[in-house]
């Protein structure tokens, strides 16, 4: 048996990089905002002149974590946004009431 008939015979297909294909346009969108949420968030550190780290100790999460975030195809919670825009002062998403979040306590509209 040559060579190549041998290495054909041993290799193992890499389907790997399909389900990840897959995977990447099945959940395009939120990997896109989630991707726009790290480059802001690095900006505004650059801008600050913060480290992953001190962000980390200001959400009160781990630097890994931190990482992963700003890898840019971490599933955010809401919870985590918001954390980040509130240690940041920054605004990451737009959501329905966002304009009363300066004006009032809570995150929902009065009653008319």
């Amino acid at each position: 048996m040559d060579a190549l008939t041998k290495l054909k015979l041993m290799a193992v297909p890499d389907t790997e990089w399909i389900k990840e294909a897959a995977f990447r346009e099945a959940n395009e969108y939120w990997l896109d905002v989630s991707s726009d949420i790290a480059l802001a968030v690095l900006r505004t550190l650059r801008k600050r002149g913060l480290t992953q780290r001190d962000l980390a100790e200001m959400m009160g999460c781990s630097p890994q974590y931190i990482g992963k975030i700003l890898k840019g195809s971490e599933n955010l919670t809401l919870q985590t946004i918001c954390k980040m825009e509130k240690v940041l002062q920054i605004k990451l998403i737009e959501t329905p009431y966002s304009h009363l979040r300066d004006t009032k306590p809570s995150s929902q509209p009065e009653p008319q």
